[in-house]
């Protein structure tokens, strides 16, 4: 049944409000409530009842227009709604039909319900509007479980583009739990996509379990694009990781990559760091030297190979000659 339809079992029009539609359900609940109606009246209030809830779910939060985005019908939701429902129905109807049905006192005369039988269908109204909010309320629960499990589900596939897919549904607010340890196995597996890095890199930019998350992306860096390696690079520097997360980049095939990495090298070094910084002097290319030797004159190193005088002679660069040549003048190694 559409949403127009439901409307209709209401005897009300779609452009209706929802006071207007409570109003409606009440008035029809207390004509054909089986208490009232007898067994006859039972499919006519179920009717009302479930035309009652999908107008209740798919209402939106201003109560007088209804959503342009709400399923057609209660319980054609992903996630389980027609179970949701039946159970409701269940319920209801076991609720209802357990009583003992009692005729209408004659002398009340056609048409007149006894104070005391009003009473009793306004409860089981009230009771029925607080078990639909209820249900709701659970229904939405129960949605968030099934997208962060069809979320888990699809990171696991071998297609690239269900992967895309499930990477793009992980937002900031729903990286943390199973949902991160899912996103950080992935990645422990399978190198980034250069379509979802920057985004899956934005997600975990709050998270505490950032360091983790970059660890697992390090470990395909040598597979990565120059583009991609740097805006990895810049995103741990932004995050300020330690210069542990920095060493993977001074291996990559790229020149520019290296150089960005030496460029957020801390002035501090230890005794383990600097045969590998030093170690790049025998690379030859201007981008890598100029930054390299920047970072060894604040270091005040000491050159015990002759490969700075070298530079400071020899190399083609003006730039890497003028910064061989202070590392040389300051040390005196000429």
């Amino acid at each position: 049944m559409k949403r127009d339809a439901k409307y209709e079992a209401l005897g009300l029009s779609p452009d209706a409000s929802w006071e207007e539609v409570k109003r409606a359900f009440r008035q029809l609940a207390r004509i054909y409530h089986p208490d009232v109606a007898g067994p006859d009246g039972a499919r006519k209030f179920a009717e009302i009842t479930e035309a009652y809830m999908t107008l209740k779910e798919i209402t939106s939060g201003d109560r007088h227009a209804p959503s342009r985005h709400a399923p057609a019908s209660f319980g054609e939701s992903a996630g389980g709604g027609v179970e949701i429902k039946e159970s409701f129905f269940r319920r209801l109807w076991r609720k209802l039909f357990s009583r003992k049905r009692a005729r209408i006192d004659a002398d009340a005369g056609e048409g007149e319900i006894p104070p005391v039988r009003a009473r009793f269908i306004g409860s089981v109204i009230s009771r029925a509007e607080s078990e639909i909010q209820g249900i709701l309320s659970r229904k939405g629960e129960f949605t968030a479980r099934s997208r962060t499990d069809a979320v888990i589900r699809r990171l696991k596939s071998r297609h690239p583009a269900v992967v895309i897919l499930a990477l793009r549904q992980i937002s900031i607010r729903s990286a943390n739990g199973e949902m991160a340890e899912a996103t950080i196995e992935h990645f422990r597996k399978n190198m980034p996509m250069s379509e979802t890095l920057e985004q899956v890199l934005d997600v975990f930019s709050n998270s505490p379990r950032r360091g983790e998350f970059a660890s697992a992306m390090l470990s395909h860096l040598h597979k990565f694009a120059e583009r991609d390696a740097l805006v990895l690079l810049n995103r741990i520097k932004r995050w300020k990781l330690s210069r542990e997360y920095l060493k993977p980049f001074l291996s990559h095939g790229s020149p520019s990559v290296i150089a960005g990495a030496l460029n957020c090298w801390p002035d501090e070094m230890d005794g383990r760091e600097l045969p590998e910084i030093s170690g790049l002097l025998v690379r030859d290319e201007e981008a890598i030297l100029v930054p390299l030797l920047r970072l060894l004159k604040r270091r005040k190193h000491q050159d015990g190979t002759g490969r700075i005088g070298w530079l400071m002679r020899e190399h083609p660069s003006p730039a890497v000659r003028v910064w061989a040549s202070a590392i040389v003048r300051d040390q005196n190694l000429s």
